[in-house]
């Protein structure tokens, strides 16, 4: 089992045990942290947690959510995988000066709890869970800036692409990696929204600061996505109208070619038939004749085409 255990003795000092049963009666705020989804019978087994509602490799939601039980309140968070784009669950669960987290990974890697815990004031469990949000959603900066270069990058190589390599898969594959951080990121400010509005729940000293720091740093995250989907656009817009107006060109040229033929073609057509009664076959200069007729029809049509300006 992967269980660490953080607790605040009555002398104010921070412990850390790998046991429930190692756990003082006597302590003022305990945080159990399941870092492997593993551990979810342990977990059912400490903790009365309805099943159902947590979020783990077998059951993802991909949002954000909130419950408030009787005895306890559920916030579910998602970390999203740099390599992947995968979203990730970390289960919160507040009760009264208990915490507990069930996640798989290790939350130091991006949050340090135990500094959190150092400046323990009333409703802790609740500023460590905002904490744990507000950590978050400041990793997508990372992931954000990262779909943001590299449509930058795109922009620079392939901007003036018009012709020769084939553009689309790589900006449809960075269009998929912008749907999956949206698919994190906008339900996240809904939940984030919900918590403002709604001031009885998830309510402490260090709420309202908080909750507004996670909605700026969403709205700036939407914003560079926002900017990066409309690149992507522009830029996929421009090689669409690019190419249509070249097939366009190509087609122009050909229906030309084919319109110039089509008289010569009714001619050889028409000569071609060999009958007994044609007095042109037996016309000594008729050959001539015929290619001359031949070259001024076809100069002929060219000439119109070229003022009608349709070449």
């Amino acid at each position: 089992m992967s269980l660490e255990i953080q607790y605040i003795s009555k002398n104010n000092q921070i412990e850390t045990v790998d046991g429930r049963d190692t756990v003082p009666y006597d302590t003022t705020f305990t945080w159990y942290d399941y870092n492997s989804f593993n551990d979810k019978e342990q977990l059912l087994a400490d903790f009365n947690f309805k099943e159902d509602r947590l979020e783990d490799e077998t059951t993802k939601r991909y949002r954000p959510q909130y419950y408030n039980f009787d005895d306890y309140q559920l916030l579910i968070c998602h970390v999203i995988d740099r390599d992947t784009l995968e979203a990730h669950a970390i289960n919160i669960s507040i009760m009264k000066d208990v915490i507990v987290t069930y996640h798989d990974g290790v939350l130091d890697d991006f949050i340090d709890i135990a500094e959190i815990i150092k400046h323990k004031h009333e409703d802790l469990e609740v500023d460590i869970a905002l904490h744990i949000l507000h950590a978050t959603v400041d990793q997508y900066f990372d992931i954000v800036h990262e779909i943001e270069d590299d449509v930058m990058l795109f922009e620079e190589k392939h901007g003036n692409e018009k012709k020769g390599e084939d553009i689309t898969a790589k900006m449809f594959d960075l269009r998929k990696r912008i749907f999956r951080v949206k698919r994190v990121i906008v339900p996240m400010e809904e939940l984030v929204e919900k918590f403002k509005e709604q001031e009885d729940i998830f309510n402490s000293s260090q709420s309202e600061p908080i909750l507004s720091k996670i909605d700026s740093k969403i709205d700036r995250q939407q914003l560079i996505i926002q900017f990066s989907e409309e690149m992507i656009d522009e830029m996929k817009d421009n090689y669409i109208s690019y190419n249509t107006f070249r097939m366009n060109k190509i087609i122009n040229v050909l229906t030309i070619i084919s319109a110039v033929f089509l008289p010569l073609t009714l001619i050889t057509g028409i000569y071609g038939m060999n009958f007994k009664n044609m007095p042109e076959l037996s016309w000594p200069p008729a050959y001539f004749v015929t290619l001359g007729a031949m070259i001024i029809i076809s100069v002929a049509m060219l000439g119109y085409f070229k003022y009608k300006d349709w070449m």
